[in-house]
């Protein structure tokens, strides 16, 4: 697994996708970056392109991806996000 970000800091990036993107449907888009979780909350997904991370209760994460540059651009983008400062 891509050693860049950790659980926290994906968890950064769902939540300011979530405070800034806008609201479709069921997801939250900022972007062409996605998050949504489950009915509790104790299930969160990132999602780009093919690109599919699954942060789960207790900190475990599962990334699955297809393509690997879309995977790189992905993490830029999260890396992006989590540089930037709040506002």
């Amino acid at each position: 697994m891509d050693n860049r970000l950790t659980s926290k800091e994906f968890l950064r990036v769902f939540d300011r996708i979530r405070s800034k993107g806008d609201k479709l449907e069921h997801k939250y888009q900022l972007g062409q970056l996605q998050a949504w979780h489950d009915y509790d909350g104790y299930t969160c997904w990132l999602g780009y392109k093919d690109v599919t991370v699954t942060m789960m209760f207790h900190g475990s994460l599962k990334i699955d991806y297809d393509k690997p540059a879309n995977y790189n651009d992905f993490i830029k983008q999260c890396l992006t996000l989590t540089a930037s400062r709040p506002s």
